[in-house]
């Protein structure tokens, strides 16, 4: 993996502005949740050109060391098998242009030295996170792109979103809580658009039916106190 980001660091590359890109929140950092992530939403696709490809990818990967040269966790090695691995990033007719939602923070990667799948360690540094936009068939990729250029921010991952645990048990559209407490409860569609914001208290185990009224895979953010949790949830 890393002689292929080593190749595209290294392209020839000139950026015409950064409006082509834009990722949400702003100012962000590891520990901002869910990222909405767009692309093209002004008609500009200088940085790269889908021709006409309604589904792209988002390769991803995070810089924790002082080398910024190497992604030290990333997506893996560069080839379609892994491409369930990243990101889909898709054309929405309706919106006019890509949207990907994902939480950089609670999401697996490949850690480059083990080459093992895992989560990102709690109270890792997090100085960039790097991604490049590819074709579903991995045929052409742009060069590589530095989220600082649009808001992320260094940070050390924090303890806090993974508290939770395994207190929540994600079902076919419905969470089942095993522990005691209020959660408050956000879901999101894959497009970053929010379609549910409830609280509820847990007095013993229960299973919580979401009520998603369209099948499709979402992003739901359980908070409980100061501590938060993101799944993904399948809705069959």
């Amino acid at each position: 993996m890393k002689t292929i980001l080593l190749f595209l660091c290294f392209s020839s590359f000139t950026f015409t502005g950064l409006s082509q890109i834009e990722l949400q929140p702003n100012p962000s950092d590891i520990n901002s949740g869910t990222f909405t992530f767009k692309y093209g939403e002004l008609g500009d696709y200088s940085i790269f050109d889908p021709l006409s490809n309604p589904n792209l990818y988002l390769y991803t990967g995070l810089q924790t060391d002082a080398d910024p040269i190497t992604w030290d966790y990333n997506d893996g090695e560069f080839i379609i098998e892994n491409l369930s691995q990243m990101i889909p990033l898709t054309y929405d007719n309706g919106l006019g242009y890509y949207v990907a939602t994902f939480n950089p923070k609670t999401r697996q990667y490949i850690e480059e030295t083990s080459q093992n799948l895992v989560t990102v360690p709690n109270g890792t540094q997090v100085f960039d996170w790097y991604f490049l936009i590819t074709t579903n068939d991995l045929s052409r990729q742009s060069a590589d792109l530095k989220g600082t250029d649009y808001g992320f921010n260094a940070g050390t991952l924090s303890v806090s979103d993974f508290e939770i645990g395994n207190d929540v048990i994600v079902l076919n559209g419905s969470l089942k809580f095993l522990k005691q407490g209020h959660y408050n409860i956000k879901v999101y569609s894959v497009l970053g658009k929010q379609v549910k914001n409830e609280t509820i208290a847990i007095t013993n185990t229960k299973t919580h039916n979401l009520q998603l009224n369209a099948s499709g895979l979402y992003i739901v953010r359980i908070t409980s106190g100061q501590t938060t949790k993101t799944v993904k949830v399948l809705k069959h």
